[in-house]
């Protein structure tokens, strides 16, 4: 009997072992592992400030791009063709001077349909000279914060759905 060379006989078994493609042609697909194609179209319907809050409109404008940013960097668990609401609303603003400081505290609360809500809040301590900077910060932090959970909470419903 002829002797083999080592390499021709990995290669021998190694193609044994791999399964036939002609006979996996009528086979079904897995299910889709990942996101659906698609990015969702997301709407924030309503922001809102407490009663009497300074700058209440320059911080909702700066709001809405912040709000739109995050939500389009996130999964929300929908494709193309989906359209996701949400509200959020900045329930306190309070701004302290604490020494050579100006202290921030800010919480706040998104809501999706369905009273599923997620809320957050943030002391945050900065330069006392630039007051509308610092307040825009603490609210691109809380902001983050909140709209991740929504998107969590979005994700896991249409998880559940889809059992």
């Amino acid at each position: 009997m002829a002797r083999l060379p080592r390499r021709a006989l990995l290669t021998l078994f190694a193609l044994l072992s791999v399964p036939s493609v002609a006979g996996n042609a009528h086979a079904e697909l897995p299910p889709l592992v990942g996101r659906p194609p698609g990015r969702p179209r997301i709407v924030v319907s309503r922001i809102t400030f407490p009663p009497g809050t300074a700058n209440a409109r320059a911080y909702t404008r700066h709001l809405q791009g912040v709000l739109r940013r995050e939500a389009d960097q996130l999964d929300w668990g929908a494709g193309r063709g989906s359209t996701i609401t949400f509200r959020f609303a900045v329930e306190e603003l309070v701004l302290t001077r604490k020494g050579s400081a100006l202290e921030v505290q800010c919480s706040a609360r998104g809501e999706l349909p369905g009273r599923r809500t997620a809320k957050s809040r943030l002391t945050f301590g900065g330069d006392p000279r630039h007051p509308r900077r610092l307040v825009q910060r603490v609210l691109e932090i809380v902001a983050r914060g909140v709209v991740g959970r929504l998107a969590e909470l979005e994700r896991a419903r249409r998880e559940r759905a889809r059992r």
